[in-house]
């Protein structure tokens, strides 16, 4: 057998491999994430403080906390779900996703960046919510926050969503999530976990590796919609 052949043979084993367990996909990804980020955390020290005079005027809001930890559940849900929808779809998510993270990892070792924006904490900030936030901030330092991964993988999730084609004409489904996107990435800021800096970052990122990943040709794509928007309007008249 030749080394092409044995090579190629070799790629559809473990191609049929992850289509027979789709969710190795994304656990073997998240180890290898996991070791490199906490790698990053231990033995880089931030070079560059990202700040800009938008975050000085941005308020505190303890209620973010709540989309700001829905986070970690909305992004698992959705691997699960685009799972149980089949392989070409999950695949594009886990590529598209994946390499955002991966990329970040390089952005963050190259580019070390940090915040200076959390305040002292305040003899009057108690509570529930309060405690939530403190409890954030002892596991999650204010280290490589640029871009940032909570914005970034949620508008990504937003996009692959809007990229299917049973979903994307079905204006409340397409609010919801628009609707959760915001509050999270709103949340990054009003927390005072990320800079104003970091969530345009996540969503250039975003939109980079969406259109690498699904191939999106945003002229074409805008005309579609207007033409079906059109075409409904006509319907309705008539």
């Amino acid at each position: 057998m030749r080394m092409g052949d044995f090579m190629n043979e070799k790629r559809e084993r473990i191609g049929a491999w992850f289509r027979r367990y789709p969710y190795m996909v994304s656990v073997l990804y998240l180890i290898f994430y996991l070791i490199v980020f906490e790698w990053l955390e231990t033995h880089v020290v931030p070079k560059y403080i990202i700040h800009c005079r938008l975050d000085e005027i941005i308020p505190f809001c303890e209620l973010f906390i709540i989309p700001y930890v829905f986070w970690y559940g909305y992004v698992a849900g959705a691997f699960v779900w685009f799972m149980k929808r089949g392989w070409e779809d999950y695949k594009k998510l886990c590529l598209m996703v994946f390499s955002g993270l991966t990329v970040c990892l390089a952005i963050y070792y190259i580019f070390p960046t940090g915040l200076n924006l959390r305040l002292a904490q305040d003899a009057h900030e108690t509570g529930f919510l309060y405690n939530m936030v403190r409890f954030l901030r002892a596991i999650d330092t204010p280290t490589n926050v640029c871009p940032s991964i909570h914005v970034m993988n949620t508008v990504m999730i937003f996009q692959a969503v809007c990229s299917l084609d049973h979903l994307k004409y079905r204006k409340v489904t397409i609010a919801v999530h628009f609707v959760i996107m915001v509050l999270i990435c709103a949340s990054t800021v009003f927390l005072d976990q990320h800079s104003v800096i970091d969530v345009v970052c996540g969503i250039m990122m975003s939109f980079v590796m969406h259109g690498l990943v699904y191939k999106v040709e945003w002229k074409e794509a805008l005309a579609a919609r207007r033409d079906h928007a059109e075409l409904r309007k006509i319907r309705r008249i008539s």
